[in-house]
């Protein structure tokens, strides 16, 4: 049976901040957010940016402080933010609002923009309210007082002197402008943006910084001095409004702060003079190996299946039993040895591929017992290849003097607790999506030490999930048009060219596993792998010099961990290789992806 709790709908936006602190997991970059600077929090869709901003909120703090602090002491050292945090979710409306209000008010671009610097205006004053209201009422100051000095400051005109009145007539104005754009009428939009205080659509942030500045000067007792502005999901947010928050960061009122998120790729074609680490911190949120979030993963997966099961000493690898490929295995006793799973896949594979044989010889390891006393040889030359040999044993067959691939049924293969952790890629909401399926089927031990889950059920589930995020990138939206292609055609063509590395005729110890973009890579390749970094189709390994990289060329990538069952790979890196490269040994029949010779 499904649960209702707040680790099975683990999507941050539709939590309350106290529930996004009953649920959360504290992680490094969270202590990078919390201190005193401007932040630029960046990663792919789900990644837990919403969770870290409502974080920062008092509410959520609260919660944290009383309930949950007390009872982690491991989490000591995770400090709080010393200063008050405003909470402004962009809103996808906004995007298609401007659309919208362009084509109505055509011929009129400066009322169109207006309106939506009203919109957003509103929502920033909506959410700062709340900020004000949850101070005031563990203070002793009076909202009376406060709410007055808002009133006529702000221009809200005769409005009850309540946080709750002051937020109604915020959103009369905004129904006056959506009534106004329903009426298809230029004149009457214009008239409605004239009559409401000019603040609103001023700067993006001249309305919520002035009622900051109001109640500071009527509450003396707020204990931080400093405010931060946390916008989130900038990345969706109209383009001067992107504009105006990042130039921010460079210069602005030393009261406040911004806590901005943003995607993987650092917008520098909209702050060029913005300086990384003297104007802001940029945060990584998302992991480029797939151990690199296993402590984050243990932790969430932990609380997570005690909460649905109901057994406080529940854990993982209980329920899911090791990955096969899991890498811990280096000290364990008898691996590698004649007679251990590891030697009988490297015995029957060498029986069936003749390439892989023909790597043991060359390395003095008898194929018919690969087996040996030297730790540097073992690492080297067994131990370093044992996913790749799993994978091959798994996905190939002896036909004739030849080998090859297998049927596409899913061989018991991808499962265990570091295959969940590596497929999530430390994503708190796709982990979270993977556990209640894996949980939603039956569970039955078909031996002791067996995991409560099924080999073959996980392999299943995971299967079927890797295909729904191949799903997802077709389906993302496209514009086509004289040499334009999709987002999903790249990804299957790289799949399809990693699977060939890995599983092909000729067996390869370091196969293809990233790429690097360079610059014989068309722009409109870059851009689709702009929009695969966004939805976690791809991951950012950022560049040789930086983990932040300043644009998509120059960059490496890899396919996202979650696409590896659905193209048969591994939770690996592996080695890099020029894009283009990849691109001109992958087939291409319908359009040419490199740039024209010049």
């Amino acid at each position: 049976m499904k649960t209702a709790s707040i680790y099975g709908a683990f999507n941050a936006r539709w939590l309350s901040p106290e529930d996004v602190a009953r649920s959360f997991i504290p992680t490094l970059p969270f202590k990078s957010l919390v201190r005193h600077q401007n932040s630029l929090l960046m990663g792919p869709r789900g990644c837990g940016k919403t969770t870290l901003l409502k974080m920062l909120t008092r509410p959520a703090q609260r919660v944290w402080l009383k309930e949950r602090a007390p009872n982690e002491p491991a989490w000591s050292d995770y400090r709080s933010p010393d200063f008050e945090a405003i909470y402004i979710p962009s809103d996808v409306r906004w995007g298609a609002e401007l659309r919208s209000v362009e084509k109505e008010l055509e011929g009129f671009p400066i009322a169109a923009e207006r309106v939506q610097r009203a919109s957003i205006a509103i929502c920033s004053l909506i959410e700062a309210s709340k900020a004000f209201q949850g101070i005031i009422e563990e203070s002793n100051e009076s909202a009376e007082d406060v709410c007055k000095a808002l009133i006529r400051h702000l221009e809200l005109g005769s409005t009850i002197p309540s946080f709750r009145e002051i937020r109604l007539r915020l959103l009369q104005w905004m129904e006056l402008i959506q009534s106004g754009l329903i009426k298809r009428d230029a004149d009457t939009v214009r008239h409605i943006l004239d009559s409401i205080p000019a603040s609103l659509t001023a700067h993006s942030i001249s309305a919520v910084t002035k009622a900051c500045k109001v109640f500071d000067e009527y509450v003396s007792s707020k204990s931080q001095s400093r405010w931060a502005l946390c916008f989130d999901e900038l990345e969706i947010a109209p383009e001067w409004l992107q504009r105006e928050l990042l130039a921010s960061l460079r210069s602005f009122d030393q009261q406040f702060l911004f806590k901005l998120t943003w995607s993987p790729i650092l917008p520098r074609h909209l702050m060029p003079q913005q300086e990384k680490l003297h104007d802001y911190a940029p945060i990584k949120m998302w992991h480029t190996g797939a151990t690199d979030a296993r402590s984050f993963c243990s932790e969430f997966a932990t609380r997570f299946l005690r909460d649905r099961l109901g057994d406080h000493t529940l854990n993982p690898r209980d329920v899911f039993g090791p990955s096969p490929f899991a890498q811990e295995d280096s000290d364990a006793v008898g691996a590698y040895r004649p007679g251990s799973p590891e030697w009988h896949a490297m015995v029957q594979l060498a029986s069936i591929d003749t390439s892989f044989r023909e790597y043991l010889e060359k390395r003095n390891i008898s194929p018919s017992n690969p087996a040996t006393d030297s730790v540097a040889l073992r690492d080297e030359s067994l131990r370093k290849v044992k996913p790749i040999v799993l994978a091959r044993e798994a996905h190939l067959k002896e036909a004739g003097s030849t080998i090859k691939r297998r049927s596409r049924k899913v061989p018991p293969l991808y499962y265990g607790d570091d295959a969940v952790y590596a497929m999530s890629e430390g994503n708190p909401r796709l982990l979270a999506g993977l556990l209640n399926e894996l949980l939603d089927i039956e569970r039955r031990r078909s031996a002791k030490n067996a995991p409560m889950i099924p080999r073959l059920s996980q392999s299943r589930v995971l299967y079927a999930a890797s295909l729904r995020m191949l799903t997802t990138v077709r389906s993302y939206p496209f514009k086509g048009g004289p040499r334009k292609f999709p987002l999903s055609l790249l990804v299957s063509r790289l799949g399809n060219f990693q699977r060939g590395e890995l599983i092909g005729s000729e067996f390869k110890p370091d196969p293809v596993g990233s790429f690097f973009v360079d610059a014989d890579v068309r722009p409109e390749i870059m851009e689709e792998i702009a929009k695969g970094l966004l939805i976690g189709a791809f991951v950012n390994m950022g560049t040789q010099e930086d983990d932040f990289a300043p644009s998509v060329m120059g960059s490496r990538i890899r396919l996202s961990y979650v696409l590896s069952p659905a193209f048969q790979l591994l939770f690996r890196n592996f080695r890099e290789m020029r894009l283009s490269t990849a691109l001109r040994m992958a087939p291409w029949h319908q359009t040419s992806l490199f740039k024209a010779a010049e």
